[in-house]
């Protein structure tokens, strides 16, 4: 039926498309020189024309998705659902049906690297190598919001490692997928000399999720922010400012953490922020002008490649020059 839908004419199209609108039935007024029942042409109301034949003038461009973008599609949509096996299959057939384009070659090497590393991870024993390896690939999963995959391996590297750092990202994820409790009682578990105000902050935004305000607002007491704090945990506790209602101090300290932000690395807090509940509870005018601010951090501009030679940034750069 895709193949044939390309060929139909107007006057088909026109009446497959009239077959599947509701036609209503409408009875004169009793007494009326006409009682009889008659069928409303719902094509008389001009908005509904328009929708119906935008229908039916984009049904063969749905139909005439090529082998290549299927494949993509499926990819995409595996990857969301964190099959990385399946994912990485579809892309494969997705290149090789179209290997002219650029973006499926560029998906499909990134997550063959992706599979391959998580992979090598099971089987590395060197303790640094791992934590370096496991932490790329937790960067992975999270800029795909794949949560489970993210979650179990934040697991393990607070199993091997039982520090502030891991406890911290490891509570960071449960809070991203609403476990509050769990990331509560395990920052609980920390010892006092452990805590950093990163883990104080966290655990009190788990409190208050789980309705613990009194609790929370005893614990936001003492989360001490270090004058030279860096710009992740100042954000954080600005986070936790506004779980708790403290809007100009939120306000105050969201400024900040984003005026000591790198350029590129602003985007990915706006997101978060723009997604975050409890930053959605502060004015959103207000909220929307401080997500605006500019770094004052100046960021190389160095692509990182193997030599300065062919660097398009090369005539501009003190580094290739010596300096």
């Amino acid at each position: 039926m895709v193949n044939d839908a390309t060929k139909l004419s107007k006057k088909e199209m026109f009446t497959m498309a009239r077959k599947y609108v509701p036609m209503k039935l409408e009875t004169n007024a009793p007494g009326s020189a006409r009682s009889s029942c008659r069928i409303v042409n719902p094509w008389r109301r001009p908005v509904l024309l328009l929708m119906c034949l935008a229908v039916c003038l984009a049904w063969p461009l749905m139909a005439q998705a090529t082998p290549a973008e299927q494949a993509f599609a499926q990819g995409q949509q595996l990857l969301a659902d964190g099959d990385l096996q399946g994912a990485l299959q579809a892309l494969a057939t997705a290149v090789k049906q179209d290997r002219e384009n650029p973006e499926y070659v560029r998906q499909y090497t990134m997550l063959r690297r992706v599979v391959q590393l998580r992979q090598r991870l099971a089987a590395e024993q060197d303790p640094r190598r791992w934590e370096y390896m496991a932490r790329a690939l937790r960067a992975f999963y999270l800029d795909q919001g794949i949560y489970p995959e993210a979650l179990e391996l934040d697991e393990q590297i607070h199993g091997k490692l039982q520090n502030a750092q891991s406890a911290s990202m490891l509570a960071e994820t449960q809070l991203a997928m609403n476990h509050n409790a769990e990331a509560a009682t395990m920052l609980g578990r920390l010892a006092p000399v452990e805590h950093t105000p990163t883990t104080r902050a966290l655990r009190v935004l788990a409190l208050v999720r789980e309705g613990k305000t009194d609790e929370a607002r005893g614990l936001a007491e003492q989360v001490p922010l270090p004058e030279k704090a860096g710009p992740r945990t100042i954000y954080t506790v600005a986070w936790m400012q506004a779980a708790l209602g403290n809007e100009r101090e939120a306000m105050a300290l969201l400024t900040r953490a984003m005026e000591e932000l790198s350029p590129s690395q602003q985007p990915g807090f706006v997101a978060h922020a723009e997604a975050c509940p409890e930053f959605a509870n502060l004015p959103k005018g207000a909220m929307a002008k401080v997500l605006q601010t500019k770094s004052k951090v100046p960021e190389s501009k160095c692509s990182g490649g193997k030599s300065c030679a062919g660097c398009p940034m090369r005539g501009n750069c003190p580094k290739s020059q010596g300096q």
